[in-house]
């Protein structure tokens, strides 16, 4: 896979994002029909969330820095890697691939989210956006998000959400989870599907580069 390029961002020292988004209804699915004899399994799909960012400043490959900051992003820094493709294993090249998350303190930087009291990360971008080469492929690098209560009796496991949006295909939007988690089994998103559609949503973190940064590989499969 090649690696991005990382691109400086311009010198800014505004807050990075007003965010907003609505809670959709229902649960994750995969589409039927005739895809489900596809050669690549069609990623899950997932509801975007309460927090999609609407004013996006900083919105780079690498969330774990913040332009007018010297300091790195609290919490264990991981690298996410992938390929968009589609149900025939074919990439999807031009693929518009969005990330969103809490940081180390299961806090999002959104003023809905202010209630709960958790600190914010003035390190932490929290957001990134890339587009796809000819191979599909993407990257970011980014933190181990922490969990968070969404009601009362239900706390959220860390999780990442993606959206890839592509001219010749649906969008996706769907959340990435950390393989092995003891909130998994609990949460009301993930643990209603199928062990097939967890699968599609759970990676493992289980290889480091030379620097000791754990990765991991999501692959989108797109409709």
């Amino acid at each position: 896979m090649p690696i991005l390029d990382r691109q400086r961002r311009p010198v800014r020292c505004l807050s990075r994002r007003g965010l907003l988004a609505g809670l959709t209804a229902g649960t994750a699915v995969l589409a039927a029909g005739r895809t489900a004899r596809a050669a690549c399994a069609l990623t899950a799909r997932q509801i975007e969330g309460p927090f999609f960012p609407t004013v996006i400043e900083d919105h780079d490959w690498d969330l774990t820095y913040v332009s007018c900051s010297a300091g790195r992003a609290e919490g264990e820094v991981i690298e996410v890697t992938g390929q968009v493709r589609d149900a025939r294993c074919r990439p999807v090249s031009g693929c518009v691939v969005e990330v969103w998350q809490a940081n180390v303190h299961g806090r999002y930087d959104h003023p809905r989210d202010e209630p709960r009291g958790r600190p914010l990360d003035p390190n932490f971008q929290g957001y990134g956006r890339v587009t796809t080469g000819d191979d599909g492929a993407y990257r970011f690098v980014t933190i181990i998000p922490g969990s968070y209560p969404a009601m009362d009796d239900w706390i959220r496991p860390p999780h990442i959400h993606f959206k890839a949006r592509a001219a010749s295909h649906p969008a996706l939007t769907t959340q990435m989870y950390f393989a092995g988690h003891r909130l998994n089994g609990k949460d009301l998103l993930l643990a209603p599907l199928s062990a097939e559609h967890r699968a599609s949503l759970e990676v493992a973190f289980d290889t480091a580069r030379t620097d000791g940064v754990r990765t991991g590989t999501f692959n989108l499969t797109l409709r």
